[in-house]
């Protein structure tokens, strides 16, 4: 009986001993497996990840970014999420929002030219509501605008020809000359040429449209002329001189003897839906000087409605200018000067014109 006694009492310790060292074993296990730190082993990963050498194209981009770049060459863009262009006065790029993926379409922009110089650098790079650009507004240049008529469209209200008829025409034809004959005007319909350009004269068969303030067409409209052929050519035929001037009138517009005003023609530009530029300002230059910065902007597929002066003393005159050469010649839909050779070469008058002011349009 003893023996059985102790033979029990064996197994049952070893028994005990067997199941201790397997609850044991089971508790260090979930001990493992419910580790304060769940994610250690991703999270070492994740360092790993973060720490590994960056790809031959990350590589690139990087090296992009730390390169120098000279902003004032980028030509102006406008998507439907934003506008830029680059500001003299501030030497940034300044992007205007037009929506609220405006910041992330311009970076997609920037990565696809190869800016990365652009992006998120506010040492290049302004970013502004739309409307807010700190170029847009100039005092000095609306003070003269409004209070010294600048941009008339004549030399004075007592002269019958428009301006720059004091300068010869250059012609080897006399009959041809406006100086000799000033009575011959050709082209008494509008012309549509190549590029579904159209040009009207404003001595054509509008030239007697009698202008709200006085004067005719023919004696003091480049400007709603000029107006009249961007118009046709970016709208359709529905535009004419005509149409234009009575635009003028219905707004109550500066249009007469004392010519008529760029800031009117850049307002019927956007009530019609054409987009524009800001001003750009020259300080009465030849052509020389005015060519790069316009250039920038052709190339960009803008067009200029331009004021510049023809002779000395002279007020200003209206074009169009469409196109600049790789001779640095610029060619413009001229509604006086142009109206023998369409499109004219502004060039040919050299020193003059001597070039006052722009703005950009385009559809």
């Amino acid at each position: 009986m003893k023996k059985i006694i102790i033979i029990a009492s064996v197994i049952l310790v070893c028994i005990i001993i067997i199941l201790s060292l397997i609850l044991r074993k089971k508790s260090a296990i979930n001990t493992s497996s419910v580790s304060p730190f769940p994610t250690s082993l991703p999270l070492q990963e994740s360092n790993q990840q973060n720490n590994r050498p960056l790809t031959q194209t990350e590589n690139i981009n990087q090296n992009l970014s730390n390169l120098p770049i000279d902003i004032s060459t980028i030509t102006p863009v406008e998507t439907e999420d934003f506008k830029l262009q680059y500001s003299p006065k501030l030497n940034k790029i300044v992007v205007e929002r037009k929506t609220p993926q405006a910041e992330e379409q311009f970076i997609n922009w920037a990565s696809q030219n190869q800016l990365f110089q652009l992006i998120e650098n506010p040492d290049l790079t302004l970013i502004v509501d739309q409307g807010k650009n700190p170029d847009d507004f100039n005092p000095l240049l609306e003070f003269l605008n409004i209070f010294m008529n600048f941009g008339q469209g004549v030399v004075s209200s007592t002269q019958n020809l428009p301006i720059g008829q004091v300068t010869p025409f250059l012609t080897s034809n006399p009959q041809l000359n406006p100086t000799s004959n000033p009575n011959v005007f050709p082209y008494s319909t509008p012309l549509t040429l190549s590029g579904e350009k159209v040009y009207y004269a404003q001595c054509n068969g509008y030239g007697n449209l009698s202008l709200p303030s006085g004067c005719t067409l023919c004696q003091a409209g480049c400007g709603p002329t000029t107006v009249a052929m961007i118009a046709a050519s970016y709208l359709g035929s529905n535009y004419n001189p005509k149409t234009i001037v009575d635009t003028y009138k219905s707004k109550g517009y500066l249009l007469g003897c004392d010519g008529s005003r760029y800031s009117d023609a850049k307002q019927v530009f956007q009530s019609l839906g054409l987009k524009t530029t800001d001003y750009l300002v020259f300080n009465a230059e030849k052509s020389d000087t005015v060519i790069p910065d316009l250039r920038k902007y052709l190339n960009a597929g803008w067009t200029f409605f331009t004021l510049a002066r023809f002779c000395e003393g002279c007020s200003g005159h209206f074009f169009w200018i469409t196109n600049i050469d790789s001779q640095d010649n610029i060619w413009a839909y001229d509604p006086y000067y142009g109206r023998y050779e369409i499109p004219y070469n502004e060039n040919s008058r050299y020193p003059y014109p001597l070039y006052r002011l722009a703005f950009g349009v385009k559809r």
